[in-house]
């Protein structure tokens, strides 16, 4: 059974202690990306880590481009932060003022002296939000964790594909993502308008992973912070496993194993298999930002379902998991419709 079924089964402790101390590490660009978003000293952490194993170290040519395509936007998305958080101060000052104002015959509330608590308290947080914001660093100015990750990855990066293998890969992979095989089915809806480079883009990763494992001795521990269940096997919203059908069909390709972590089971492993000392606060932290954008996810797909509900579509699930898992902000398009527009000229 555990032969014939082995996509299932987990290694057991010495056969994952000696992949730890062999295989190359290679990470997706939301890894890299989600740097931007921890904590200095648990960035610090994770880049303690990414130097103990940089002999190892080894991404694919497509995570490398989404991580330099990306960088200016998610470093927006963290300054932009502050504005999201003012306009929602205001906004919900202004509901309270509004509710205590219907209360102004109450005989016992005194509304006079809560409008003067709530100010000064609004006003509090605001004087503490424009601290912090003097003190955010400008990286669109000078980004650290970009020439830390320029001089890490230096010569560690995958070729691309040739023009004639991206264009046979596009075209298996429309036949992939019509019958839901694993990664990237899940891009289908929303990116197909988008170019083929960034509709197949979780696809060229893959296949890029599973060439560089077959010219290699060793094989791939790959990091993602991926959260679409064309990636994870997902039962009653608990995460399980990587999609068993993608460590079946790397064996099959390149006659290893793969294995596949989200970033806070990485940091979790290297403690135990490389004597690493990532601190539990640390590894929380990184939990805690793949778990936030997981519950945003899920929030935003039931609201949208039952939106979609509303106004008759047949398929409104299916709908809503893909618009929200694929949609791109407001800066996002601009970026995007800003460099066509010069692809245009």
């Amino acid at each position: 059974m555990r032969t014939k079924f082995s996509e299932y089964y987990s290694l057991n402790v010495a056969d994952l202690k000696e992949h730890w101390e062999k295989d190359i590490f290679c990470f997706d660009a939301n890894v890299l990306l989600n740097l931007y978003r921890y904590s200095p000293s648990t960035r610090e952490a994770f880049f303690s880590l990414l130097e103990k194993i940089k002999d190892r170290i080894w991404i694919t040519y497509q995570a490398a481009f989404e991580y330099q395509r990306n960088r200016l936007i998610v470093i927006n998305a963290q300054r932009e932060a502050y504005k999201d958080v003012r306009e929602t101060l205001t906004k919900k000052k202004g509901e309270i003022e509004a509710k205590l104002n219907s209360f102004k015959k109450h005989p016992y509330l005194q509304t006079t002296e809560l409008k003067k608590q709530i100010e000064s308290a609004f006003n509090s947080i605001g004087r503490d939000l424009d601290n912090l914001e003097g003190k955010h660093p400008d990286y669109l100015e000078n980004d650290p964790v970009w020439d830390k990750l320029s001089t890490l990855l230096d010569g560690k990066v995958g070729d691309d594909f040739s023009k004639e293998d991206l264009e046979k890969l596009y075209r298996d992979g429309k036949k992939r993502y019509d019958e839901k095989v694993p990664p990237g089915y899940m891009d289908m809806k929303e990116k197909q308008n988008e170019g083929n480079r960034s509709l197949y883009g979780d696809i060229i990763v893959w296949k890029q992973v599973i060439e560089k494992a077959k010219a290699v001795d060793t094989s791939i521990i790959l990091i993602t912070d991926d959260l679409k269940e064309d990636w994870w096997y997902k039962f009653k919203g608990k995460t399980i496993s990587p999609r068993p059908e993608l460590i079946k069909e790397f064996k099959e390709e390149t006659k290893k194993r793969i294995n596949i972590y989200q970033a806070d089971k990485f940091l979790e492993l290297a403690n135990k298999n490389l004597s690493q000392h990532t601190t539990k606060e640390a590894i929380q932290e990184v939990r805690d930002v793949r778990l936030a954008d997981e519950r945003d996810i899920e929030k935003e797909i039931l609201e949208l379902e039952m939106l979609l509900e509303d106004n008759g579509d047949d398929n409104f699930k299916e709908n809503a998991r893909l618009i929200v898992l694929n949609k791109e902000s407001s800066f996002e398009k601009a970026i995007r419709l800003s460099s066509e527009e010069e692809k245009i000229k």
